[in-house]
């Protein structure tokens, strides 16, 4: 399904949206329009030119032409109304959510475009780089850390804590590695309560390695005052690659039933 109005007038606009602002599907309105929101708190955008973006699932929301956030937004939507104010030659959109009792109030005043489409995402989204998957790829490939190390155990428990790797070097010394996105004093002091617990522990060298995708030099000298070592890891050796999803081209019947194009 798929429907485009360029530049209608506001009677062909209304019956538009008062056909599909009510079905499953994503509605875009491209215009010059004036909002003010009613509810909780208050508030009015004055008259600019914005999309106003029904999702599939009643969110709305109303974006200017500059930054990712929307200027304003209804989570979800219970009812909508449209009229056209011909004393002011103007579209009303009207958008109103029960619980809590909110009002979006939209007034157009000129209509670029409305695009009617119907999206198919079934896809969940994956994300990567969290320090959870530093910790995966140390034990899969401890090289990334330095040659010749050996995981003994991952999320091993001491009395300060829980340390993120506990290994054995090349020289088969035990080493301590604490995994941080963004390191800070605090993480320094952390490693060294662990390396100290290790070292009545175990006996021998006891080394303390903080891995992480970055490092200012204030942690640094932290480190190295404290006898502890820095390895740097790029974050691209450690997201997992998608290589192996299959891209390949589908047709309108890979998308299941609901999917139709009329």
């Amino acid at each position: 399904m798929k429907e485009l109005l360029e530049k209608p007038d506001l009677k062909r606009a209304k019956e538009a949206l008062e056909e599909y602002l009510i079905r499953d599907v994503t509605v875009q309105v491209n215009g010059l329009c004036s909002v003010n929101y009613k509810g909780r708190a208050s508030s009015k955008l004055d008259r600019g030119e914005r999309l106003v973006i029904k999702k599939q699932d009643s969110a709305l929301l109303v974006h200017g032409p500059e930054n990712y956030q929307p200027k304003n937004w209804q989570p979800e939507v219970d009812s909508y109304s449209v009229e056209v104010d011909e004393e002011n030659e103007e579209l009303l959109l009207e958008a109103r959510r029960k619980n809590p009792d909110e009002l979006v109030e939209i007034r157009f005043e000129e209509i670029e475009t409305v695009i009617v489409t119907q999206l198919v995402d079934k896809s969940d989204l994956k994300i990567r780089g969290h320090e959870v998957d530093i910790h995966e790829s140390i034990e899969e490939e401890p090289g990334i850390v330095e040659e010749g190390l050996k995981v003994v155990e991952r999320e091993k428990e001491s009395p300060a804590g829980f340390i993120d790797v506990f290994a054995r070097d090349k020289d088969e010394n035990y080493t301590v590695i604490e995994v941080k996105r963004n390191p800070d004093y605090n993480t320094v002091l952390q490693l060294q309560r662990y390396v100290e617990e290790i070292e009545e522990e175990f006996s021998g060298e006891i080394r303390g390695i903080l891995v992480a995708p970055k490092m200012t030099e204030k942690i640094l000298d932290y480190l190295e005052e404290r006898g502890l070592e820095f390895v740097e890891v790029d974050m691209e050796d450690v997201i997992a690659s998608y290589e192996g999803v299959d891209n390949s081209q589908r047709g309108l019947s890979d998308f299941g039933a609901q999917y139709s194009e009329d």
